[in-house]
């Protein structure tokens, strides 16, 4: 599916674009032959790239699910008694009491949006914490539980790689977790004439490359075949137009990039994409 924005737009998110990446790109399209105040032929200017003024992949995308169970330690597993437990975000659920038919949070997910709750099961009021799996357990708890009756709080809840999360509870109570939505990284990247990426700008990319003159690749790490893409020359974005298509060669995961000068010549330079899905 090829995606095209008009040139207004393309020349809004290029400037935007080079805003934000520290890109000075006055010069780039004057002539050699340009006068200066005095009458004496100016020489043209040279583009120059600045770090970026904002931190790459610093932010996450939420997206809503229908509430769905993914643990209940009443149905699995039974009390979490003043110990450690880990559970999976992402599926299957069976193991630990929740949905056997999966919640539709995918592998990519970085965070849940969960309504965590505890019964005490030993007369004993406590505490629940939960973190990703492998790093150090925060100081912080979640979940504060009576012994009167059930309580539950709607928590963010990050997770390792694998999607998996730990809990720990202060004396013994079941819990249960219901998840409303999930958080992924979003999808860009802002590539070099050489196809790697430049200062470090990108999100869920997991490779770019640069097959041939004008052409750029830039694997993600989801499906994006039904996403839409817009790419911008950074550089020469008034002169140049960059069109991209996702669904490359069979490719699920893949956007292919090409940029073309005023007579339809593929051109290397500064570039972005950026992913809706």
């Amino acid at each position: 599916m090829s995606i095209h924005a008009s040139r207004t737009t393309r020349l809004a998110l290029a400037g935007a674009a080079a805003v934000a990446l520290g890109l000075a790109t006055a010069g780039s399209v004057v002539a050699a032959g340009g006068a200066s105040p005095n009458g004496v032929s100016a020489a043209p200017k040279v583009v120059m790239a600045a770090a970026p003024q904002t931190d790459a992949g610093s932010e996450i995308q939420f997206i809503a699910v229908t509430p769905c169970r993914i643990l209940d330690t009443r149905n699995v597993g039974g009390p979490v008694n003043n110990t450690t437990r880990t559970f999976t975000a992402v599926g299957p659920y069976a193991g630990q009491g929740g949905n056997v038919s999966g919640c539709g949070i995918p592998s990519s997910a970085v965070a849940v949006e969960l309504n965590l709750g505890a019964i005490a099961a030993a007369g004993q009021d406590g505490w629940v914490k939960a973190w990703p799996t492998g790093t150090t357990e925060p100081l912080a708890s979640l979940v504060n539980f009576p012994t009167t009756e059930p309580i539950a709080n709607m928590v963010t809840v990050p997770v390792n790689g694998s999607g998996q999360f730990t809990v720990r509870t202060h004396h013994s109570a079941q819990l249960f977790g219901d998840v409303a939505g999930y958080y992924v990284k979003p999808l860009y990247a802002t590539l070099d004439p050489s196809g790697g990426i430049y200062n470090g700008i990108s999100s869920g990319v997991v490779s770019t490359a640069h097959p041939s003159t004008g052409i750029y690749t830039v694997t993600f790490d989801r499906n994006v075949e039904h996403c839409s893409s817009v790419s911008n020359d950074l550089i020469f974005s008034g002169t140049r137009d960059a069109s991209s298509d996702v669904h490359v060669n069979g490719d699920d995961n893949t956007v292919e990039i090409h940029v073309t000068d005023t007579t339809g010549a593929l051109v290397d330079t500064y570039l972005n994409v950026q992913l809706s899905c």
